[in-house]
């Protein structure tokens, strides 16, 4: 929250300053260049004051934050971020929702209908959608978390459609709940507008979609051995011969064992649903041994 604070306050400095041209906003970023971020005056409009005590709360304890967050909606009471982390608190999950719509309806209030319908395809570049895009992540978490997965879909759905590019990473959220589905052709034409992916959501995501469709066939043994070749480590954790974890781990790395906990915390249940597929997988992972 650090950062997004730091530029929130950069982008107001510049607006300060009505730099308007990117000649202009090059020559104040070179000069800032050894200078902190610090020496940029606080924000003093209620509503950049407010956002800033909202990531002031995030770095508190939970009393402080509360506090802080409590002021922030004094002088914003259409500030989504703060909803938001009130949500974060709530271990209730239907009261989590109840805040997190109340976040997305102070989001869209905030930003403007006018707003929203011309900047749609740009969120998440322009700082002051992060806490709507936010808000939306966190309600379709909260909806998949209750097994409610068509209302988690749509959610996610409209957020890609906001922002193509998919800062969040939504489309790995998406992948897994499309293929999830009885009806496969949602996933097969997202699956197609992502060829360029290769993680291993998309590539063990891929595996299984060709042994759901049509059962072990050359096709779905090539895609699962091409999605062992890119993260060796999933087959293992999938059969139980590596015990997952409790946690998920903070930080991912393609091919690596970290990669392959946070897909399965995902994608388990449907590997588990799909019937064969483990039996799939034990005789790809004997047949690879017996080649090594």
């Amino acid at each position: 929250m650090n950062t997004e604070k730091h530029l929130a306050k950069l982008i107001e400095e510049i607006k300060k300053q009505g730099l308007e041209n990117m000649d202009e906003i090059n020559e104040f970023l070179q000069k800032m260049q050894g200078q902190s971020i610090d020496d940029i005056p606080e924000r003093t409009d209620n509503k950049g004051r407010s956002q800033d005590l909202v990531y002031d709360a995030y770095e508190q304890p939970v009393a402080k934050g509360k506090k802080l967050v409590k002021q922030a909606l004094e002088l914003d009471p259409d500030n989504a971020d703060a909803y938001n982390y009130l949500a974060s608190l709530e271990k209730d999950i239907n009261k989590a929702i109840v805040l997190f719509e109340k976040a997305i309806a102070a989001g869209e209030k905030s930003l403007g209908k006018k707003f929203m319908e011309e900047e749609k395809g740009h969120f998440w570049g322009m700082i002051e959608t992060r806490p709507y895009m936010r808000a939306k992540a966190g309600l379709a978490d909260c909806f998949y978390a209750q097994k409610e997965v068509d209302k988690a879909i749509e959610i996610y759905e409209e957020m890609l459609e906001l922002n193509p590019r998919d800062n969040q990473g939504i489309r790995y959220l998406l992948s897994t709940l499309l293929l999830g589905k009885k009806d496969l052709s949602k996933f097969q034409a997202f699956l197609k507008n992502s060829e360029e992916e290769n993680c291993a959501v998309w590539n063990y995501n891929n595996a299984l979609y060709h042994f759901k469709k049509l059962g072990q066939t050359a096709k779905s043994d090539k895609a699962l051995l091409n999605a062992y070749k890119n993260n060796k480590f999933v087959i293992d954790y999938l059969l139980g011969i590596k015990k997952m974890p409790k946690e998920l781990p903070q930080y991912v790395g393609i091919g690596d064992e970290n990669e392959a906990i946070s897909y399965i915390y995902g994608a388990w249940e449907i590997w588990e649903n799909t019937e064969g597929a483990f039996s799939w997988l034990h005789e790809f992972k004997a047949n690879r041994l017996k080649v090594n």
